[in-house]
């Protein structure tokens, strides 16, 4: 005899039984219907894309990428599985322009939703895997903060939809950050450009929650290691400038007045500005209230390819589990393809983390074990074609029918079975029944149990029985 395999499974990927799938496809469905409900059209793309196709990202996207292996492979023709859904999205728009002339392509502005597995080479952790699900939403073709604003209203739309009360939609401008780097002074360095040191700085402060003012204040005034570092190694001025930027405080409005005064002559900082004016004026008018959606200047997101506003969603019981909705607007990824910009906007969930999350606040239900509506008994020998034809009967109306396979032909035995599934209904048809032509029926969730004709199965289960 060969050698035993353990049953295990790599770090970071998961396993999903009935209760967890039935759970994860119910708010599934909730997502799709808020998203569709903003005119969103669904499309699929490959998990495997070029090489070259993801890792153009640069950052420290290309550390995160998994490879995959073919025979005779060329280095060109190198795959891999997507990290997200958004560059396969952005491959798409450039691959299908539209052609008024043959009505074909992709018209724009187009909003766009996706489902399905995604792929980091990442340590696993809490809430942080390998292989998750993202549901993602995006508009392209459109500059306008409208787009930006219906995103977040989305967002929040959803957060409600899943019955989640305690949540808050950060938001922030990378345009702003962009101008506090030109606040603080940062200027090319040796081997970097300003470009990727600010990039730094707002990695820096993206980590404000994880590890507190001080030492974001300490790793920002951090000498580099050698010409390579993008530490961005402030001044004692520059310093406290972050302090002043990151002290700014009040309601939305108040914050931006704020930053208007600190930003004073700094020309991308206030086009970043005036973008989360309009933002929080449409989302006054779509009546989303602001204890719900924030201004937080600390709010960077990690990715390189963010342009402007930038968004992401925490649960206020469960913060440690982190971002489980975020987003942004990204005007550049398109022009990889094309060489010339297009403008998009879009938000993910993190449909494992979020889970995960719901269930830590103990708001996963799993009272549904199985799909099956209905369990038919086999209690009378060489009779399986009856069963096998009443089963068949249910399944016409609509009804997910399961024979029960149980060794144990006991009545005991199979209706222990029935209950054990989760299942709402029984249908047992013993000797009296076959003869009768009826079959009685068992309410699980009632308790209470009928005989009906054979004839009589539709008009029951055609009440409100069901």
């Amino acid at each position: 005899m060969s050698d035993i395999v353990k049953p295990e499974r790599p770090g970071g990927f998961l396993d999903f039984l009935p209760a967890d799938c039935l759970a994860r496809e119910r708010m599934l469905r909730t997502i799709e219907k808020v998203f569709r409900s903003f005119g969103f059209d669904p499309i699929e793309t490959p998990a495997i894309e070029f090489y070259k196709t993801l890792a153009g990202e640069g950052g420290d996207v290309g550390k995160q990428i998994f490879h995959v292996g073919c025979n005779k492979q060329e280095e060109d023709d190198a795959l891999a599985l997507r990290f997200d859904q958004t560059v396969p999205f952005a491959r798409l728009l450039a691959a299908n322009p539209f052609d008024p002339k043959k009505r074909t392509g992709i018209r724009l502005p187009w909003r766009r939703m996706v489902v399905g597995p995604v792929f980091r080479g990442e340590r696993p952790q809490s809430g942080r895997y390998r292989q998750f699900c993202q549901f993602d939403a995006d508009i392209a073709g459109t500059e306008s903060m409208l787009a930006d604003a219906e995103i977040i209203a989305m967002m929040y739309r959803t957060m409600k939809a899943l019955g989640i009360e305690r949540f808050l939609i950060r938001i922030n401008n990378r345009k702003i950050l962009n101008g506090l780097g030109e606040l603080v002074g940062i200027s090319d360095g040796l081997e970097l450009s300003s470009v990727d040191i600010t990039k730094e700085l707002m990695r820096i402060l993206d980590k404000l929650d994880k590890i507190g003012l001080d030492r974001v204040l300490q790793e920002l005034g951090k000498e580099p290691c050698d010409r390579f570092d993008p530490a961005p190694h402030l001044s004692s001025d520059g310093i406290n400038k972050i302090k002043e930027y990151l002290a700014i405080s009040g309601n939305n409005s108040a914050k931006l007045d704020q930053c208007h005064k600190v930003f004073s002559g700094i020309k991308v900082a206030k086009e970043g500005l005036e973008e989360l004016r309009q933002i929080t004026g449409y989302l006054a008018a779509m009546e989303i209230p602001e204890d719900h959606v924030q201004i937080d200047l600390s709010i960077a997101r990690g990715l390189d390819y963010y342009t402007g506003p930038v968004m992401e969603t925490i649960l206020l019981d469960a913060p440690h589990i982190g971002s489980v909705f975020s987003g942004g607007r990204y005007n550049s990824l398109v022009s990889r393809f094309t060489g010339q910009e297009l403008p998009a906007v879009g938000a993910s969930i993190g449909v494992d983390r979020l889970f995960t999350a719901l269930d830590h606040l103990k708001a996963i239900d799993r009272s549904r074990q199985t799909v099956t509506e209905v369990m038919i008994l086999q209690l009378v020998p060489h009779r399986e074609g009856d069963y096998l034809a009443m089963a068949n009967q249910l399944r016409d109306l609509g009804l997910n029918t399961e024979v029960c396979l149980l060794d144990d032909t006991t009545f005991k035995g199979q209706f222990n079975f029935a209950i054990s599934r989760g299942v709402n209904f029984v249908i047992i048809c013993g000797s009296d029944e076959f003869e009768k032509q009826s079959v009685q029926i068992k309410n699980l969730k009632t308790r209470i149990q009928t005989e009906v004709s054979r004839q009589g199965l539709a008009e029951y289960f055609g009440q409100s029985n069901r």
